[in-house]
């Protein structure tokens, strides 16, 4: 007896629900094809995988992948203590590089939950190794009000949502990964960094830092005070610096101004300069002020004089009015005073 045909019709073909790898929150067990998958949670552990990871290519793949990537694979910059004056180096893997281990390591998942508040976003990034069935999740806080030097406020709330989920999921890889392979991946891409930079090129890779830190309004001055040395002077390992200090401000973790601190040398040596001037050319001594002649009181200028004037015997003056006389400086009446008086 022949087999009846099916036609395929369109209801048929709505009705059919595809398998998108994620299984439904229950337990039991699940048979795909040649894998046997346990369901604990949301996801899905692989007890038995068609090729499983080999740890040793996983490693080849990530080193030879970072002498490409270079400086684009770590952030690097150097912090001063305030009360010990000691630098130290802040180092570690960038973005990119955990994308890398997650791309290469394979049959795994990141996921991302995230809670909004008033103030802030709080991601809690999920690796999940669906091969060994490890998990390690980390929870990371993005604040909202973030500078990322924009004056668009839309704009600037998507950029600080977009470098907080990513930061999210960039721990949960490096905390899930060994860490002697990520120093292995950031001293392959440093080295690879500097072995690019070559004597008859170094002078356009100085102008392209500069340039770089330029567009955040870093000055040339703090950039070579930063660095320690004149920009013409500026070694291969220092622009290899630099260039971790690009990836650590492309991807949030510090801005241009916390990077390159105005130096407090510039206001004292401006202030002792001034000061030089000044005892160099002091200032001129005013001078004295003079003497304020003393005038008389109205009363004493109303006195009358000590005797009767020598042209008119008969009348008695004021003082005020044998001062106004013409012949008042050898008047005798007022010599003869003058001389008692003393």
């Amino acid at each position: 007896m022949e087999e009846e045909k099916r036609e395929l019709s369109v209801e048929v073909l709505n009705s059919i629900i595809p398998f998108s790898g994620v299984a439904e929150r229950s337990e039991g067990i699940l048979q795909r094809g040649t894998a046997v998958q346990k369901v604990q949670t949301s996801y899905v552990t692989a007890v038995a995988v068609q090729k499983p990871r080999v740890f040793s290519e996983f490693t080849a793949n990530i080193l030879a992948e970072a002498k490409l990537a270079g400086s684009s694979f770590y952030y690097r910059w150097k912090v001063k203590d305030k009360k010990t004056q000691r630098e130290s180096i802040v180092e570690g893997a960038s973005i990119d590089l955990a994308m890398c281990c997650a791309r290469n390591y394979g049959n795994c998942v990141i996921d991302v939950e995230e809670e909004e508040t008033l103030s802030d976003y709080k991601f809690k990034g999920t690796f999940i190794d669906l091969e060994s069935g490890f998990t390690c999740p980390r929870l990371f806080k993005q604040r909202k009000k973030q500078n990322v030097g924009l004056d668009d406020l839309g704009r600037t709330e998507d950029i600080v949502y977009q470098i907080g989920q990513s930061k999210a999921i960039r721990n949960a890889i490096v905390r899930a990964m060994p860490s002697w392979l990520l120093e292995q991946a950031i001293e392959t891409a440093t080295q690879a960094e500097i072995t690019r930079i070559k004597p008859e090129n170094i002078a356009i890779a100085r102008a392209r830092s500069f340039d770089f830190f330029r567009q955040y309004g870093i000055t040339k001055e703090r950039m070579e005070g930063k660095v320690g040395r004149k920009l013409d002077e500026w070694t291969p390992s220092d622009i290899v610096d630099l260039r971790g200090m690009a990836t650590a401000l492309k991807e949030g973790r510090i801005t241009a101004q916390e990077l390159f601190p105005e130096m407090q040398t510039e206001k004292s040596d401006e202030t002792i300069g001034v000061t030089k001037r000044r005892q160099k050319n002091p200032k001129p001594t005013p001078p004295e002020p003079e003497p304020t002649p003393v005038v008389e009181s109205r009363l004493e200028q109303e006195v009358s004089a000590p005797a009767p004037c020598p042209n008119q015997p008969q009348t008695t003056y004021t003082r005020k009015y044998c001062d106004d006389c013409p012949e008042r400086p050898g008047c005798p009446v007022w010599k003869a005073y003058d001389n008692d008086k003393q």
